[in-house]
């Protein structure tokens, strides 16, 4: 899956526009609901940062989620603890690791609703 599959899903799915908040990182996209509020950040982070090898840069989302969910999806490969966030209430997702949106719908879709 891709950035541009992910924001175009969302744009299509919560009718929003993709922004991006940070004049330093312009690649940064914020998921807003039109209250200005985040359901997720879509980010390019060097692997390191990341606590994986290599220096590449890593395309990644982020999403809140609930503790318990947080707890079960950390321990699983395509999952890091929240870059940037709580790393209570928000989780990241490697989006190379995933084939589609459609498997990230629940999440993106839970973020959402939490963050309303």
């Amino acid at each position: 899956m891709t950035r541009d599959e992910l924001i175009a899903y969302c744009e299509n799915e919560y009718n929003m526009e993709a922004d991006r908040p940070f004049k330093h990182y312009p690649d940064y996209v914020a998921l807003r609901h039109p209250n200005g509020k985040w359901f997720g950040l879509i980010m390019n982070v060097p692997a390191d940062k990341l606590g994986l090898p290599g220096m590449a840069e890593i395309e990644i989302a982020d999403f809140k989620v609930e503790p318990e969910l947080n707890s079960i999806l950390q321990v699983q490969p395509n999952f890091l603890p929240g870059y940037h966030m709580s790393k209570v209430h928000w989780i990241t997702a490697i989006l190379e690791r995933f084939e589609s949106v459609a498997e990230l719908a629940d999440l993106i879709e839970g973020s959402y609703e939490a963050t309303q």
